[in-house]
């Protein structure tokens, strides 16, 4: 008897190409055993993007990297949660660079899952891994590697793996001079998050465009010296030609 769950890890784990088919399968599946709830939950599944799937393939290899992004997730949110609260903040800048250089790693990843990856794909991964990363529900779903469509961030503060938490207003209409230097220093944490998350992005597609630019470089090379080749093959085949012209001519005019 089909198990869909089972069958769900099946399904999200095959090639992107292979999901129709397999879905279709697995729904006939369920509902030849007479579960026809979860063969109408099943056929009614979205094929993922190609971006989303390459995140689910990352999920599904047992990344150490994707471990260590959730974790660097988790104690990203616990700091900005001590900072909001006027508590001790230590351990952001390590969980910080833990992240990045987990996003960096994953990246890589991706393009290995396909290679053809370009780097506006690569781009929506990295969205996806950041805005996933940021929430408690967002990494579920990384875990779960079932996404169908790319993950957004969802709302203020969440870049980078932030989420901000709503706090009540402040009950006195002017704020002291320490809550507007804290204010300050968290406006300046999620600048500075964006610009190197920024910084990355742009660094990671400089990257992939200049080896892009080195692999043409290198046909150019290649169909070069093959055209060279071929027209001194060319004048080769000419001047046999002429020759033989000559030759055939000589013979005419004895004959």
């Amino acid at each position: 008897m089909a198990d869909e769950e089972s069958e769900l890890d099946t399904l999200y784990a095959a090639p992107l190409d292979q999901f129709v088919k397999i879905r279709n399968e697995i729904a006939s599946r369920l509902k030849k055993d007479g579960d026809e709830a979860a063969a109408a939950r099943v056929a009614a599944l979205k094929k993922p993007s190609v971006s989303a799937w390459i995140v689910n393939q990352l999920a599904r290899s047992g990344s150490l990297d994707l471990q260590r992004l959730i974790k660097a997730g988790e104690a990203l949110e616990q700091a900005q949660s001590r900072a909001m609260s006027g508590k001790d903040s230590s351990g952001f800048e390590e969980a910080r660079r833990d992240e990045a250089a987990a996003i960096s790693l994953l990246r890589a990843a991706a393009k290995q899952h396909l290679k053809a990856a370009s780097p506006a794909v690569l781009d929506r991964i990295v969205s996806t891994l950041r805005a996933g990363v940021a929430t408690p529900e967002g990494r579920t779903l990384l875990k779960q590697g079932r996404l169908t469509e790319d993950l957004e961030p969802s709302g203020f503060g969440s870049f980078a793996g932030l989420s901000v938490p709503a706090g009540p207003k402040a009950p006195t209409p002017r704020k002291s001079a320490s809550s507007k230097q804290q204010e300050k220093m968290e406006s300046l944490r999620k600048r500075l998050l964006k610009a190197e998350g920024d910084a990355q992005a742009r660094g990671a597609e400089a990257s992939d465009l200049e080896e892009e630019a080195r692999a043409a470089e290198g046909v150019a090379r290649k169909a070069g010296k093959a055209a060279e080749t071929a027209r001194k093959k060319a004048e080769s085949a000419a001047a046999e030609a002429q020759r033989l012209r000559a030759e055939l001519a000589e013979l005419e005019k004895n004959g």
